[in-house]
């Protein structure tokens, strides 16, 4: 399987599932990048302007670009 990235709200109501989806994936031997962001909640990447959203964004362009790099190399 190819790199993943995982991001995760504290609040959200999925957020066990995902932080489990990336213990899975480490377990299966695959690259794996986890982002807990704290004071977050499903969907608070949407308030553009936050501090908080902006830096979210900055991780998943920085993740796919990484998986990119990793997927030519």
């Amino acid at each position: 399987m190819p790199p993943a990235l995982v991001t995760v709200a504290e609040f959200d109501p999925l957020r066990d599932e995902g932080l489990a989806y990336a213990q899975r994936l480490v377990q299966s031997g695959v690259p794996t990048e986890l982002h807990l962001y704290p004071g977050t909640f499903h969907g608070s990447g949407m308030i553009a302007d936050a501090a908080i959203s902006r830096q979210m964004l900055a991780d998943v362009h920085g993740g796919l670009r990484r998986g990119t790099r990793a997927r030519a190399d």
